[in-house]
């Protein structure tokens, strides 16, 4: 009898494991020594990544509670498990879409890590090193690193071979004086996709950098998303295939678009407001192009007028004299009825009013 319950336990934890949906994080509640359920969260991120990474269980779920994550080390984001058919996704617990959320519970994640820690890249400091293909981060909101003369790069995919990168409905902010995000997302390779994210000061929002080997990229694109007040909007540094720039705001940036100097490739945007940027084209180390110099179809762009985003004591903006108050739902996204609002850009895909 003792035997034959035996094995119905051990059966039971066997299916908890195989059926485990996600391991959940709380900087606030949670402890390391917990098994990361929601009911039991861990403390850190990097305990959450070490559960997706072993063998030993079905997870590949990282559900991130409201809380600030100061990570004093890089995560990096691989498995042991097999990956057939399977994602890693690292999301926040309550995504903009959903009924409860509001910007003070988006998770705030930034860094502390030493220059130096990454082998090869001695003066990088990465929070999220992506290791492996078929990877998602959603509504995660990234701060710039304390000292601004570090090159600090939230999201980080060095490895060629890899593909399938998904980042959407976060956002990167920062200040080149104060807390500087030298690139919100760099990567190498294909299957690059930005989507519905929010870029606030920060100096390079994305590079899509080198290629796998076979001299041109595939899969990659910004969609549905703000950038201000960037240094460079967009960098793409090797040749592109069917590269999307869809539905995109950018405004206040000193360059739109930059590229390398050997890329010839032909880039489209379509349905975009691009207003108040100080230049369009340009390569590296600040050298402007003309038109023929690089060739940009364009398809329903907008080039004059101003943006108006949602922030604290714009004149549209309410000030916060009270800690009781909370930050406006549509925090730094375009206000209601102005230009560049009528495009869907921001962290929201079913837009709030």
């Amino acid at each position: 009898m003792k035997k034959k319950l035996f094995i119905i336990l051990l059966a039971f934890i066997c299916r908890l494991t195989i059926y485990a949906q996600a391991v959940y994080v709380d900087s606030n509640t949670g402890d390391d020594k917990n098994l990361g359920t929601k009911e039991a969260p861990v403390f850190s991120i990097k305990k959450a990544a070490e559960i997706i990474k072993s063998r030993n269980n079905n997870i590949y779920t990282m559900k991130i509670n409201p809380g600030i994550y100061v990570l004093d080390h890089h995560v990096s984001m691989v498995t042991e498990k097999e990956m057939r058919d399977k994602r890693i996704v690292i999301e926040a617990s309550i995504l903009p879409d959903d009924t409860s959320w509001i910007p003070e519970k988006m998770p705030v994640i930034t860094s502390t890590a030493k220059k130096g820690e990454i082998p090869d890249f001695y003066h990088f400091v990465v929070s999220f090193l992506i290791d492996e293909s078929h990877v998602t981060v959603r509504g995660i909101k990234f701060h710039g690193y304390f000292y601004p003369n570090t090159r600090y790069f939230p999201i980080a995919r060095f490895n060629k071979v890899q593909t399938d990168l998904l980042v959407e409905q976060c956002m990167f902010v920062g200040d080149a004086n104060i807390s500087q995000i030298q690139v919100g997302v760099i990567a190498h390779g294909n299957g690059i996709k930005i989507d519905h994210c929010i870029f606030y000061k920060v100096r390079n929002t994305v590079v899509f950098f080198q290629d796998s080997g076979n001299g041109i990229k595939t899969g990659n694109g910004i969609t549905n998303s703000i950038i201000y007040g960037a240094n460079h909007a967009v960098w793409t540094a090797w040749p592109d295939k069917e590269f999307k720039f869809v539905n995109n705001v950018v405004s206040n940036c000193k360059y739109v678009w930059i590229k390398n100097s050997f890329n010839t490739t032909k880039y489209s945007i379509e349905n975009c407001v691009l207003v108040n940027n100080k230049y369009y084209k340009g390569i590296p180390d600040n050298v402007r192009l003309s038109p023929g110099e690089f060739e940009i179809n364009e398809n329903n762009v907008i080039k004059k007028g101003e943006i108006s985003l949602r922030l604290i004591g714009n004149e549209d903006t309410p000030t916060l004299d009270s800690i009781d108050k909370l930050l406006p739902i549509d925090y730094m996204h375009v206000i209601p009825g102005s230009l560049g609002y009528e495009i869907g850009a921001g962290l929201f895909k079913n837009r709030k009013q």
